[in-house]
């Protein structure tokens, strides 16, 4: 492929390990840490549809130096992640990288390209704006402290995770973004767990870390605004005592604002930009 700098392999001829390198040193000074590692690649592969012949690994000699994820879903494709280590950047290379993969969607007969942006990184988002794309909604994301006393604690029940997965399909409102569609849950497997309230409510979560990650949360629309939410999400609050609890800014803004407010998460400071391009 010729570029200006740099050389690229494919994802499918790349090692996971040379491929986490890649990711990583993609991202060096990038606005928030990054450092990947081969298994947490392999699960963001499994559960954001990656396509590894659509994607690949950057190097700068036989040193990984960068990474293009481009995940599909029907005539829908999605930059995952574009990552420009320091050694191959400026010349032009990350916009080569974008009009290429345009075309290989064009050529694929893709409907849409999208994306996501965090607001602060305009130099990024400048060049996606430069490409056609447009901001279709922001994106926001929420914690909850681990000072704060839960309530509800032991309200909260551990199910099976293809029974969380099937009532967030069910319960969940319609256009998620990519990352929060349960699409990407359906091949669940540790380290997530899955949590109910009296089968009314569901939450999806990886505790596996310091902090708790939520992945979900849905109540059945039969039963909003009596509660269910706010008993499962401090449920879960109670089951991890002094733990922060937080979902990273993929939920778009307005949607759960009022609900986390009310139960007592904070919005983070940091927000992104969903943004598309049509192809046709």
């Amino acid at each position: 492929m010729d570029r200006v700098s740099g050389a690229s392999r494919l994802l499918s001829g790349c090692s996971l390990e040379e491929a986490a390198a890649g990711f990583t040193e993609g991202f060096a000074g990038y606005v928030v840490p990054v450092n990947v590692k081969p298994e947490a690649l392999r699960l963001r592969i499994q559960r954001e549809d990656i396509d590894l012949d659509a994607s690949e690994v950057f190097f700068d000699g036989e040193k990984p130096a960068g990474i293009l994820l481009v995940a599909r879903r029907g005539d829908i494709s999605r930059i995952s992640a574009l990552g420009v280590g320091p050694s191959i950047r400026g010349k032009g290379f990350g916009r080569q990288v974008m009009l290429e993969t345009i075309e290989a969607a064009r050529k694929r007969g893709e409907r849409k390209l999208v994306l996501e942006v965090i607001n602060s990184n305009e130099r990024a988002a400048a060049l996606y704006r430069g490409l056609g794309f447009e901001v279709t909604r922001k994106l926001v994301g929420f914690g909850r402290s681990g000072k704060l006393a839960a309530q509800e604690a032991g309200r909260a029940a551990e199910c099976g995770i293809e029974m969380a997965v099937d009532m967030l399909q069910r319960f969940a409102d319609a256009n998620p973004t990519w990352q929060t569609d349960p699409r990407c849950f359906r091949k669940g497997a540790a380290p997530l767990k899955g949590f109910t309230f009296d089968g009314k409510a569901a939450a999806l979560l990886d505790d596996s870390g310091k902090d708790v990650r939520l992945y979900g949360l849905a109540v059945d629309p039969a039963y909003r605004r009596q509660g269910m939410g706010r008993t499962l999400a401090d449920g879960i609050a109670g089951l991890y005592p002094g733990r922060k609890l937080y979902i990273i800014e993929n939920l778009p803004e307005g949607l759960f604002d009022r609900f986390m407010r009310r139960i007592g998460w904070r919005k983070s400071r940091m927000t992104q930009s969903e943004m598309a391009l049509s192809l046709v």
